[in-house]
C-alpha cells in the first residue's frame, strides 16, 4: 500500500515557491494600500474563501476583518448577506462583483454585475476591487488546493 504523502505548509510554499509567492504577495501590496477601505477588502476575500472552501485564508482574513472593524453580525451573516441589511449598498455591490468573479467559471460575468459595481465604484476602484478578487482567488487555490492547516 501506497503511503500519503504529506501536504506542505505555507511556510514551505513562499520558500520553496518563493517567485510565485512573491509575486502574489507583490500583487496585494498596492490593493492593500489603494482607496478601498480595508474592512470592505476584507469582506471581499472572506466571501470568495467560503465559496472556494479555503480554510487558511478565511481564518486569516477574518482575524483580519475583526482587526479592520468588521462587526460580529456581518461576519456571521456574509454567507447569506442578499437576505439581510448589515452590509451597505458599495459593499453589496463588492459582494455580487465577488460572487460573480469567483464562479466566473461556470458561465460569463452578466453586464448587470459590472454596471452595479460601477454604479458603487469609481474606475480606479473598480479596478482595485477586481484585482482583489483575483488575487483571493488565485491564493484559495493556492492555499486551499495543498490544504494549509489553519
Amino acid at each position: 500500500m501506497a503511503e500519503n504523502v504529506p501536504y506542505p505548509d505555507y511556510q514551505t510554499f513562499v520558500t520553496k515557491a518563493r517567485h510565485v509567492g512573491a509575486g502574489l504577495i507583490g500583487t496585494g501590496k498596492p490593493i492593500g494600500e489603494a482607496d478601498l477601505d480595508h474592512a470592505l477588502l476584507e469582506l471581499v476575500k472572506i466571501r470568495a474563501s467560503q465559496m472556494n472552501g479555503c480554510a487558511f485564508c478565511l481564518a486569516l482574513h477574518v482575524k483580519r476583518a475583526r482587526e479592520a472593524g468588521v462587526t460580529e453580525d456581518q461576519l456571521s451573516l456574509l454567507p447569506v448577506w442578499r437576505d439581510t441589511d448589515v452590509f451597505s449598498l458599495k459593499t453589496r455591490a463588492a459582494l455580487d462583483w465577488t460572487e460573480h468573479l469567483t464562479k466566473m467559471a461556470m458561465g460569463h460575468v452578466p453586464d448587470s454585475a459590472y454596471q452595479a459595481m460601477r454604479r458603487a465604484f469609481n474606475e480606479d476602484e473598480a479596478l482595485q476591487l477586481t484585482a482583489a478578487i483575483a488575487t483571493i482567488n488565485a491564493w484559495n487555490r493556492i492555499c486551499g488546493g495543498l490544504r494549509f492547516p489553519v
